[in-house]
């Protein structure tokens, strides 16, 4: 059955200039469904997978899952077939490359039907959503219970005991049909919950449609479609999209205006702009402005942590720029993308140092010329934190050493600094036996030894000429380090620092865990790495500039005078709470510290958490000068 209140508003398109007498229109089941087109088709092979995947992400307002199992029916000449197929809980073995038999044997046992069998219920909803398509309009969200209501026998056979309910909405490409997408749950949606699913599903539709026929138009790019698809935003719809030009850079930027259904608000979301730093590298920034901005008189930059790309501070710009109105900008750093990376490459790669010394005073200075009356609020996620910190609190250094004297001054461009599980050194809390007696065996090593053995573990996919290593061996080489160190002892154990152990598992659902592995996760500067395995195995619990002549730890503990707002996780691998005790002898006299249960990443990927953490920044930050 149909859902009876959506509204036209909600399924408006556009204003249709082909309305008809309502006398004169053809019945639905004497539409002719054609074909997709073979060009369309053959695109289509290469991410429908991506349709599934996003549908079974899809999560309610309180962040729960509203569906257990999704399948994609393409329209395949003249008959129906199930192609794709994707369940809530098998997402993370779909990042890790794994095979996925249960799913493989479903697509085998589902057999096509043709589009003129008259219990093909597919086919009929696709009739109708044509007549409601060339009315402006998109089409209807489908609800069947599939227990009750009757069910092609084919399809029957597919069901399992948790297959109760099915939602589906027909999907269009260049005003053809090329299928319908199907969420399926075990218990009904909820009264209460079935106009945000409406919505979301109406925002998912636009997407598809929009993505496929752009890449298809552009130079069919599957992986870029199949990202943008997976990475939309269901719970905005979008309104308007332009491409604006700015004084500083030749490239547009995409400027795309939304109405948030979560927070009843429209705002625009602006990416990329692109900020020249140095040696022919750039930073790239997207922002997030709500229709409303408050009064603070603050714009927030958010930077991610070490080997994450922006996306993985979503969660928290949306609720700071739509629930707090602040303008939200959100930071990648060099070598993120082709877009900040040299055009003819470089043999070295880039240090932490770059992070803190080139880029960040860089992004200050964009912010300032276009915003001149605004100070910063900095809010750094792990050693996003570290880097304004650090540069805070090493200013007068890094400017002597630098030999350049106009540099932005902290005070006068920072209003004050965020800092969420960030650390003042690296101590990861390792599991395994022996960790003493293998930073005793690391200081016997050449660095340049220790350099070798990274390298060695060390991919190139960026760019050809540049160093860098990509998370999973990051940490296959941390968890079999110890067998070529042997020497030193025999009594190291086999449990060590995971990848789990970086995201905080436990608070991670299989969706968000595939977003990360897909998305989040990049690769990194193999000198980055160094800087922080030197610090890991350092007995002076101390982060040093590349170069050894700036303990930015010390400099941060004796120099730090800033109001700070440090967000702590309990249960952080990563960063051990024990090894935060120094945040309470800083000498700022506005610092807080706040504590939540949570793992590394997981911090600020559960709403919950981000909601809080969120609320008692705006608080703060309402305080600041």
């Amino acid at each position: 059955m149909a859902l009876e209140e959506n509204t036209l508003e909600d399924r408006l398109i556009k204003i249709s200039t082909r309305e008809s007498n309502k006398n004169l229109m053809v019945s639905p089941d004497k539409i002719y469904i054609f074909p997709v087109p073979k060009t369309t088709f053959q695109f289509l092979e290469n991410i429908w997978q991506s349709f599934t995947n996003k549908m079974v992400s899809l999560v309610d307002f309180n962040d729960d899952p509203i569906f257990n199992f999704s399948i994609f029916e393409v329209i395949d000449q003249d008959e129906m077939k199930i192609v794709a197929t994707a369940t809530h809980f098998k997402l993370r073995e779909i990042a890790e490359r794994r095979k996925i038999p249960g799913i493989e044997e479903y697509i085998k046992k589902s057999r096509p039907i043709h589009l003129a069998d008259p219990r093909n219920e597919s086919a009929r909803f696709i009739r109708k959503a044509i007549i409601d398509f060339n009315k402006g309009l998109r089409p209807e969200v489908t609800f069947v219970n599939l227990k009750e209501e009757e069910i092609h026998p084919e399809k029957k056979v597919l069901l399992s005991e948790t297959m109760n309910h099915a939602i589906g909405i027909p999907l269009f490409v260049n005003e053809n049909p090329i299928g319908i997408l199907w969420g399926i749950t075990k218990d009904p949606i909820p009264e209460d919950q079935i106009r945000q699913l409406t919505l979301q599903l109406y925002s998912l539709f636009d997407v598809i449609e929009f993505v496929v026929a752009k890449e298809m138009e552009s130079g069919n790019d599957h992986y870029i479609a199949q990202k943008n698809i997976e990475k939309a935003d269901t719970v905005s719809n979008s309104r308007n999209l332009f491409y604006t030009t700015t004084k500083d850079q030749k490239e547009p930027v995409t400027s795309i205006i939304f109405k948030s259904h979560q927070y009843n608000i429209e705002y625009r979301m602006d990416a990329s702009f692109i900020i020249p730093t140095t040696d022919g590298y750039a930073v790239s920034l997207k922002s997030f402005i709500p229709e409303k901005l408050n009064n603070t008189g603050k714009n927030l930059l958010l930077i991610p942590g070490f080997f994450c790309r922006r996306s993985v501070m979503d969660k928290l710009a949306k609720e700071l720029a739509l629930k707090y109105g602040y303008r939200v900008f959100l930071m990648d750093m060099r070598g993120r993308s082709r877009q900040t990376m040299p055009k003819h490459g470089k043999k070295e790669g880039w240090t932490v140092d770059n992070y803190i010394q080139d880029d960040f005073p860089e992004v200050l200075r964009w912010i300032r010329w276009h915003y001149p009356s605004e100070r910063t609020v900095v809010v750094g996620h792990s050693m996003g934190g570290m880097i304004p910190r650090f540069y805070v609190s090493s200013y007068e250094t890094i400017k002597e050493l630098k030999e350049e004297f106009n540099l932005p001054q902290p005070e006068e461009y920072i209003a004050g600094i965020v800092s969420i599980t960030s650390p003042n050194y690296i101590s990861l809390k390792s599991n395994f036996i022996g960790l003493d007696t293998l930073k005793r065996g690391f200081s016997m090593l050449p660095h340049k030894m220790i350099s070798d053995m990274i390298l060695s573990m060390a991919s190139f996919s960026m760019q050809a000429t540049i160093q860098t290593i990509d998370l999973k061996k990051f940490f296959k080489l941390i968890l079999n380090l110890h067998s070529s160190l042997r020497s030193f002892s025999y009594n190291i154990g086999t449990k060590s620092l995971t990848i789990k152990d970086f995201v905080g598992y436990k608070e991670i659902t299989p969706p968000e865990w595939y977003f990360l592995m897909e998305d989040v996760f990049c690769e990194e500067s193999v000198s980055v790495i160094m800087q922080f395995f030197q610090s890991q195995i350092s007995n002076e619990r101390s982060f040093w500039s590349n170069d050894g002549r700036i303990n930015y730890t010390e400099n941060f503990l004796n120099n730090f005078t800033m109001p700070i707002y440090s967000v702590v996780g309990t249960v952080d691998k990563i960063v051990p709470e024990e090894s935060l005790t120094e945040l309470k002898d800083l000498k700022s006299e506005n610092k807080v510290t706040t504590y939540y249960e949570q793992g590394h990443l997981g911090i600020i990927f559960h709403g919950e958490t981000v909601r809080k953490i969120c609320k008692g920044m705006d608080e703060w930050i309402e305080g600041l000068k």
